[in-house]
């Protein structure tokens, strides 16, 4: 819960949560999943922004309604432990325009954010949506909702943030990079030298 609390607080002030939007959750040990609920501004969240559901619920009247996407995704990947869902300026301008930045473009994104996918419209809080993510990746790290926003997923939350914030930080760097005629990407031995040193990330 600390972790979620830290969280909200981080993607707050980076201007990722207007308003009441956005919704974060985590896997408790217990299995249960500890999700914010509807309506809630995060700049202010207490432990009572949240609701705790078991996987088995289809839905909740106090939860998010956001809820079947974070369920779908922890009852299809068992290595996704928090599900982090926003609306930050860059990577939702990237989503609006139908686009993935390159996590090839920098050495960090490329080592620790994981693919980036496109997940095609869906109403937000269906059930299409959620099978929609799950249809455009079993193993992204970060996916980009169409015209809506964007999702991290880590084994713990504090891995979901980092990728939120890398991945939102590279897509500013590409956006800045246009003005100067586009960012040259790294090139295949130094992502393989990347790969070797962090993982099969790239």
């Amino acid at each position: 819960m600390l972790e979620l609390l830290h969280a909200a607080r981080v993607l707050d002030r980076a201007g990722f949560l207007p308003a009441s939007d956005g919704n974060l959750s985590a896997r408790g040990d217990d299995g249960r999943v500890f999700i914010t609920r509807s309506d809630v501004e995060k700049r202010a969240l207490t432990e009572d922004g949240f609701v705790a559901l078991s996987l088995d619920c289809k839905s909740s009247p106090g939860a998010s309604s956001e809820w079947p996407m974070h369920r779908a995704l922890y009852r299809a990947r068992p290595d996704v432990n928090s599900v982090l869902h926003v609306h930050s300026p860059f990577l939702t301008a990237f989503a609006c325009a139908h686009r993935i930045p390159s996590v090839n473009l920098l050495a960090e994104s490329c080592a620790s954010v994981g693919p980036i996918v496109l997940v095609d419209y869906r109403a937000p809080g269906s059930e299409e949506l959620a099978q929609a993510l799950l249809t455009a990746s079993m193993t992204a790290g970060v996916y980009l909702l169409a015209n809506h926003g964007a999702v991290a997923v880590g084994a713990k939350v504090r891995e979901a943030l980092h990728r939120l914030e890398r991945a939102e930080f590279l897509a500013h760097v590409e956006w800045l990079a246009t003005a100067l005629g586009g960012g040259v990407p790294l090139n295949a031995a130094s992502i393989r030298e990347l790969q070797r040193g962090r993982g099969d990330r790239c």
